[in-house]
């Protein structure tokens, strides 16, 4: 197969045969060149607008007050600024200057979004007054839990130390309080240093096996082929690969060339 590509003559061709399309296409007076040619329609107001006698307005914008339309004439300056909105908390910061005013909840309860952030704290001091001490300890020792908690932890404890192993089922060396120990080599196992150094059979299952040549498609085995078996076909000069229910053809060798001038006034129309 053989695949094509501008080469700098082409491409430079190609370049002019857009040109004269284009020049075709479009009169190069009905293009604007200036602001005022184009069609102002989402109503702005350009410097020519702006009625006469019109002046910037020397006030001081406002915050904090109750909303009005206003009755100055003059226009704001693009470069005024607000000033800041004390009554708003900022959005910017830590936060360290915020304070709040709550009541412990009256029963525990887990945060729940959306909840205000008085109503919060109100039900992380109810669960942090309910815990006591406990609440800022980093553990609890055991004469600390309640007395039927040590018991039964008590009885599990003796039931451990004392079981023995009855099944006949498990060896006698599984009953052992120490177990023998095996090295790799008397086990038939791979030494730890050496598992990087193998593959496994998951690795393996998608790798290409060479199998040989044939002259022809038709001659390709139809039986008895595993997924990866590669064979080559001479007359199409391809490697071709099983895929567990097909042969599928991997690559093949191919030729580039220039495209013509003749190929490119035919795309372009020239």
């Amino acid at each position: 197969m053989a695949e094509k590509f501008l080469n700098e003559a082409g491409l430079a061709l190609y370049d002019r045969r857009i040109r004269e399309r284009l020049a075709q296409k479009a009169d190069a007076s009905a293009v604007p060149t200036r602001v005022g040619q184009l069609e102002n329609d989402r109503d702005f107001i350009t410097r020519q607008d702006v009625p006469e006698g019109a002046a910037a307005s020397s006030s001081t914008p406002k915050m904090d007050g109750a909303p009005a339309p206003g009755a100055e004439s003059a226009f704001a300056r693009g470069d005024h600024v607000h000033p800041t909105d004390t009554s708003r908390l900022g959005t910017s910061g830590d936060g360290s200057q915020v304070t709040v005013s709550f009541n412990p909840a009256e029963s525990r309860g887990a945060p729940r979004s959306g909840e205000t952030l008085a109503v919060l704290l109100g039900r992380l001091a109810k669960n942090f007054a309910d815990l006591g001490a406990m609440a800022y300890r980093d553990g609890v020792g055991r004469e600390e839990l309640d007395q039927a908690v040590r018991a039964s932890l008590a009885r599990a404890d003796s039931a451990l130390q004392s079981f023995t192993e009855r099944d006949p089922t498990v060896p006698a060396w599984a009953k052992q309080a120490v177990k023998p120990a095996y090295t790799a080599a008397e086990v038939g196992a791979i030494p730890a240093e050496q598992a990087d150094s193998f593959a496994r059979k998951s690795d393996l299952t998608s790798v290409y096996r060479y199998k040989g040549s044939v002259a022809t498609l038709a001659e390709l085995p139809a039986q008895d082929n595993q997924v990866g078996d590669v064979y080559n076909v001479e007359a199409t000069d391809m490697n071709y690969g099983w895929t567990g229910e097909a042969w599928d053809p991997l690559g093949q060798s191919f030729e580039v060339q220039a495209i013509s001038s003749q190929e490119i006034d035919a795309i372009t129309g020239g």
